[in-house]
Order: C-alpha cells, then sequence, then structure tokens
C-alpha cells in the first residue's frame, strides 16, 4: 500500500509522512514533492490523504492516477476524535486524531470516502448546490418546481447526511468543498468501471 500525503501545511504533511513511514508503509508528500512517481506496480492499493483546499494540485494527482485502486480520506478540523466517525462521515479523519487511531482507520480496507452519489440523492444535491450558492429555500421551490416543505425536508436530510446541527456559512463552504473532492473520487472510479469514460473538468 502507498500512501500520499497532499497538504499545504507543511509541518503537518512532514509529520504525518515521517509517523507512516515509520509504521512501515511506503508514504510521500505530493504537495511538495510533486516530481515523484507513482508504484509502477499496476494493482497496488495507493491511499491518499488530502488536506488541502487548492483544487489544481488535487486535479493533477487524480489525472496522474490512471486506473490504480484507490481509498481517500480528508482531513478536517469540525470533527473530534471522540464523535462517530462511522457513515456517513466514512473516510473522513479529525486533525487530532491520535497516532494509534489514525493507522487503526487506515489499516481497514473498507474504510475511505464514499462516491457523493452514494450520500445524496440526485434531487438532495441539486438543493445543496443552491444553498451553497445562497439561493433561498423559496426560489429553490419555484426553481426545482416542488413545495419549500420539500426543500426543507431535503435540506434536514443533508444535515443529517452530513452530521450537521445548523446550516451557516461555515458548515456549507466545508460541504462545498467536500463536494468538489468526493466528485473527483467519482470521477476516479467511473474511469476503472467504464474505460471509456471521458474526464470532464470539475469546478
Amino acid at each position: 500500500m502507498e500512501i500520499i500525503v497532499c497538504s499545504d501545511n507543511f509541518f503537518f504533511a512532514s509529520g504525518i509522512t515521517a509517523l507512516l513511514n515509520q509504521a512501515g508503509h511506503d508514504t510521500w508528500d505530493f504537495f511538495y514533492h510533486p516530481k515523484r512517481k507513482l508504484s509502477i506496480t499496476e494493482n497496488e492499493e495507493i491511499v491518499i490523504i488530502i488536506d488541502t483546499n487548492e483544487r489544481r494540485p488535487l486535479r493533477h494527482l487524480f489525472a496522474s492516477l490512471g486506473k490504480k485502486p484507490l481509498r481517500v480520506f480528508f482531513i478536517t478540523d469540525d470533527l473530534s476524535e471522540q464523535q462517530d466517525m462511522r457513515s456517513p462521515c466514512q473516510g473522513v479523519i479529525p486533525r487530532k486524531i491520535s497516532a494509534a487511531a489514525l493507522l487503526s482507520v487506515l489499516a481497514e480496507t473498507s474504510a475511505g470516502v464514499r462516491p457523493l452519489e452514494f450520500l445524496l440523492t440526485i434531487q438532495q444535491r441539486k438543493v445543496l448546490q443552491y444553498l451553497i450558492r445562497g439561493v433561498t429555500p423559496g426560489v429553490i421551490a419555484r426553481v426545482m418546481n416542488i413545495s419549500v416543505k420539500t426543500v426543507s425536508a431535503h435540506k434536514r436530510k443533508v444535515m443529517m447526511n452530513f452530521g450537521l446541527k445548523k446550516m451557516n456559512a461555515r458548515s456549507l463552504n466545508c460541504m462545498a468543498d467536500f463536494i468538489y473532492k468526493s466528485l473527483l473520487v467519482s470521477e476516479h472510479l467511473n474511469r476503472l468501471k467504464h474505460p471509456q469514460f471521458i474526464s470532464r473538468p470539475v469546478y
């Protein structure tokens, strides 16, 4: 198993890379060493730990993966180690996690971020996209030709799926970032399942 750390925090990246290398994992930091080549073993699993909001290096990294099997984890400041990290927070790791807990999470073969389509329905994703853009529930209802109550129900379901107690500017910004990264994972899985899949830019 090869582990790639993609973090714009030099000290965090250096620390977690040293920890994982010491634990016997082949680990390197893509953000500060982007020219290192991936393992040539075709079926070797790659684990990516993402701790950056910069989209260009992420797209460059995912474009270089080819058809390698992949597990992805997101680092966040919005979870504590004591919180339940099972579904729907699967693949989201709190920054202040202990070394033992981190190694345990990475060792689980079923762990990792799930594609967005497994978390939200198409209608829920549409409502969330409008909310992220600052559109009011009333306008969303008119645009989607549904009732305001239905919009509110979709909103509550999204909040429940993401473990949110309230939806404010910070939580919407976090979800927008999560959606973008999840779409990169979905795009990679589509390339594995459908060789003819054409990658399109994810904004």
